[in-house]
């Protein structure tokens, strides 16, 4: 079994045994943290990360159940919305927005 891991400056490690470290990736690694912002983890972040994706999971298995295509499509673009959004103040506020959204436009 493989285990990953970031070590110091953000770069991913592949442990092997204890002590050996292997680096892993390159410039492919370089393109997944532009895309998905991997820099900015800090505990803001990592809270409207789950708290707008949870929202979003509940509305997409609404809409879903109900055969409503508005809260599933909603839903799922509050699920996907955060992994995109680069700063913590505009992931909160398209967070709210999109909330608001599910809110005032259901049928």
């Amino acid at each position: 079994m493989v285990n990953l891991f970031f070590g110091r400056g953000g770069v991913l490690y592949r442990r092997r045994d204890l002590y050996a470290r292997v680096p892993v990736g390159g410039a492919h690694l370089a393109a997944w943290k532009s895309v998905f912002n991997l820099s900015e983890l800090s505990g803001a972040n990592l809270i409207g990360n789950l708290l707008f994706s949870s929202i979003g999971f509940v509305a997409f298995i609404y809409g879903k159940r109900l055969s409503l295509w508005k809260p599933m499509f909603g839903g799922l673009a509050l699920m996907v919305m955060p992994y995109f959004m680069g700063d913590t103040a505009m992931m909160y506020g398209a967070g709210a927005l999109g909330t608001c959204a599910l809110f005032f436009l259901r049928e």
